[in-house]
C-alpha cells in the first residue's frame, strides 16, 4: 500500500510540474499584417507573380506562382529577410528546416541557389532564418558532420516564442521586410514587402 501511495505521489508531483511550466511558458500570440504593398488577404498578385504569406513567430509561409507562360526563377540565395532593427539575414527557403540546413552546410556546392518554377504553377514553403552561413564561409567554420538535433537546438526564430527566448510583447508596432528576387528570362526583379507587428499577447 505505502507504494500505491508513493506512487500516485510522484505521478501528481510530474502532473503539477508540468501545470507549472506550461504556465510559465505560455507561447506569445501575435498580429501580423502586410502593410506595402497593402493587403487584408497578406497576398500581392501582379502580372506575372502572386505572392502569399503565412508569417508565424518561427517562419513565413511563402507561396509563389508563376502566371506567365514563361519559366521564371525564384533566386533563393539572394533573398534577405529584414527584422525589425533593419539588420538583413540570408534566409532559408523549403519545407524542412533541417533538411535546409543540412543541404546548405554539408552539400554547399551542390544546393540548388534557384527554384525554377513552370508556367502556371506554383511552389510552397517556409523563410527562415539562415544562421549557418559562418558554417560555410565565416570565422570558425565547422569540420564536423552536424547532427538533426544540433539544427534543431540552434534554430533562430523570427521573434520570440516564448518569454525566455525575449521580449515579444515589445515588438508590437514593429516591422519587418522579405526582398524576394524573381528571375524572368534575366530580367530580375526584387519583390519587397513590409509587414507590421500589430499586435502580442501572451
Amino acid at each position: 500500500m505505502p507504494k500505491l501511495i508513493n506512487s500516485k505521489q510522484k505521478f501528481t508531483l510530474v502532473c503539477l510540474s508540468i501545470l507549472f511550466i506550461g504556465c510559465s511558458y505560455s507561447p506569445y500570440h501575435y498580429d501580423f499584417s502586410l502593410i506595402e504593398p497593402k493587403s487584408e488577404a497578406m497576398s500581392f498578385t501582379d502580372n506575372n507573380v502572386r505572392f502569399e504569406f503565412v508569417p508565424s513567430p518561427e517562419n513565413i509561409r511563402v507561396s509563389i506562382e508563376n502566371k506567365s507562360n514563361h519559366e521564371i526563377s525564384f533566386i533563393r540565395d539572394n533573398a534577405r529577410y529584414i527584422d525589425f532593427s533593419g539588420k538583413s539575414h540570408l534566409v532559408y527557403y523549403g519545407n524542412d528546416y533541417v533538411d535546409e540546413v543540412i543541404n546548405f552546410v554539408n552539400e554547399y556546392h551542390r544546393h540548388a541557389p534557384r527554384i525554377k518554377i513552370a508556367p502556371n504553377s506554383e511552389i510552397r514553403g517556409y523563410v527562415w532564418i539562415n544562421n549557418w552561413q559562418s558554417s560555410i564561409t565565416g570565422e570558425g567554420a565547422s569540420t564536423y558532420p552536424i547532427t538533426s538535433h544540433d539544427i534543431s537546438n540552434q534554430m533562430e526564430p523570427l521573434f520570440p516564442r516564448y518569454r525566455f527566448e525575449g521580449r515579444g510583447d515589445e515588438l508590437k508596432d514593429s516591422k519587418f521586410s522579405l526582398i524576394l528576387p524573381i528571375d524572368f528570362d534575366g530580367q530580375i526583379a526584387n519583390y519587397a514587402f513590409n509587414f507590421m507587428i500589430d499586435d502580442v499577447k501572451e
